[in-house]
């Protein structure tokens, strides 16, 4: 009983913690953002943009939850490709895992003064951006100094906080949506579709940040293969509801800066213009509030294997915080504030996100083959992890060939981290 307790204690979040982290990581500041950009494209048809991306990330969602079963440990990805391909390997995923997730929290806290700024004027101008950006790092970083707990409260929170306007045009549009609202369908043909699905493919993202904190969850065999497929499954509806919403609601949708907040303004008001705002500004600090709090569970990772120094995965007795972890990620996050934006994030992102989805497929192949029991088993033999493969280029290669050449700079960048830790470790 006691061992019982004593790991349970050690194991603070639950299936619901985990579930809302990745809804949380999934739904974040591009739902805000890119319904008019979508709309450009395709029309209406861009709701068919964001089914069909989410079509193609299914098997790839189904290749982490058979991943996530098997295990009970940190690591996402990157323990993935070592344990399949090697700890080189594990070290180069986990490395770009990293990356993704401090440019991710650093770019989208640097948007945090832009949002703010309707609400509060001294906020505007870019410095103003810059100092809001550090002072939300840091305090993230302080919330997840007292243990994975507090932190997923607050991802929790905002989780929630920030679906209530999405679901409210949603709802609200509805009606415009029965009337004809998105007729026709595709007024613009279907050239854009590539593009838009690219589009679309950044906005998925973050279903995989789910198994990263598998060592901190009670019964994580079943409740991670859970989390990823819900988050996933959750934004698809949720986007499609919003975006035929947004269009019916505003005609001139199409090309909108600020497109939900043109909706709330069509369906409520400038009372509903200001709270959409609102919306964007709490699904930004929802997604800043998931990078604190997976994002040092990377570093714990790669410490765990030898790659970086074992002070990065000692945690704190009085929290069981990976204490280093969160303030090099903190600090680190805080440095790239001042140089990254929203826009550099997405193409950068979805090239990175490429290497992740990619490994994860390829090392569920490699481990049915050394016949590895897994607690969830992806249908279909192994035609799943094929698609996910092929979905997984197919979507990244609709980018350009500049975000590979600076993922392989960012990737060499690593190695030599890591050659000097290990050289300082040794001396």
């Amino acid at each position: 009983m006691k061992a019982e307790s004593s790991a349970n204690a050690s194991r603070p979040l639950t299936g619901l913690d985990l579930a809302a982290m990745g809804v949380n990581a999934v739904v974040g500041s591009s739902i805000f953002l890119f319904p008019g950009k979508l709309a450009e494209l395709l029309g209406p048809a861009s709701i068919a943009a964001f089914l069909l991306t989410a079509l193609l990330l299914a098997p790839v969602a189904l290749c982490f939850a058979e991943a996530a079963s098997t295990r009970d440990s940190a690591g996402g990805p990157a323990l993935y490709a070592q344990e399949a391909f090697g700890p080189t390997a594990g070290f180069s995923i986990g490395w770009l895992c990293w990356v993704t997730e401090i440019v991710s929290f650093a770019a989208v806290a640097s948007g945090l003064a832009t949002y703010a700024a309707p609400f509060f004027s001294f906020l505007d101008g870019p410095w103003a951006s810059k100092i809001v950006a550090a002072a939300a790092i840091g305090a993230f970083g302080a919330v997840n100094l007292r243990g994975a707990k507090p932190g997923a409260r607050v991802s929790t929170t905002l989780t929630v906080a920030k679906l209530l306007p999405l679901i409210a045009i949603a709802l609200a549009g509805l009606p415009l949506v029965l009337k004809g609202g998105i007729s026709p369908f595709a007024p613009k043909g279907w050239s854009g579709l590539p593009k838009a699905c690219f589009l679309a493919y950044f906005a998925f993202q973050g279903f995989e940040v789910v198994p990263v904190p598998a060592g901190e969850v009670k019964d994580p065999r079943r409740a991670a293969p859970l989390a990823v497929l819900s988050a996933l499954a959750l934004a698809a509806v949720l986007y499609a509801f919003v975006q035929a919403a947004a269009l019916s609601a505003v005609p001139g949708l199409a090309g909108s800066q600020r497109p939900l907040a043109d909706a709330g303004l069509a369906l409520f008001g400038p009372v509903g213009e200001r709270l959409i705002a609102a919306g964007a500004l709490v699904s930004m600090l929802g997604f800043v509030a998931g990078c604190a709090l997976g994002g040092p569970r990377y570093l714990v990772a790669l410490a765990e294997e030898g790659h970086f120094p074992a002070a990065f995965a000692r945690r704190s007795p009085a929290t069981g915080a990976p204490t280093a972890a969160v303030l090099w990620t903190a600090g680190v996050s805080a440095c790239v504030a001042l140089a990254m934006n929203f826009d550099s994030l997405i193409d950068f992102g979805n090239v990175v996100i490429g290497a992740q989805y990619l490994a994860t497929c390829a090392a569920v192949l490699v481990e049915r083959g050394r016949g590895r029991v897994s607690g969830f088993r992806a249908p279909g033999g192994p035609l799943v992890p094929v698609a996910g493969l092929a979905a997984t280029i197919w979507l990244g290669a609709q980018g350009g060939g500049a975000q590979l050449a600076a993922a392989a700079v960012v990737l060499g960048a690593g190695f030599a981290v890591r050659r000097l830790t290990r050289a300082a470790v040794k001396g």
